[in-house]
């Protein structure tokens, strides 16, 4: 496995949902959790996908 593409900066999840106005909800007072937690899985895939290209 190779990955074609890594990027120099890594953004936040948060940059990719704001402008969608079909997550709009996540983004209210209280539903800091969910980004959280969307944060995380989206890091450990990556980390995942990076283990599989040294393999």
């Amino acid at each position: 496995y190779k990955a074609s593409y890594k990027p120099k900066n890594k953004l936040p999840v948060e940059d990719f949902l704001k402008p969608q106005a079909r997550f709009k909800h996540i983004f209210k007072p209280g539903n800091e959790w969910m980004i959280e937690e969307l944060q995380a899985e989206v890091d450990e895939r990556w980390e995942e996908l990076l283990k599989l290209e040294t393999n």
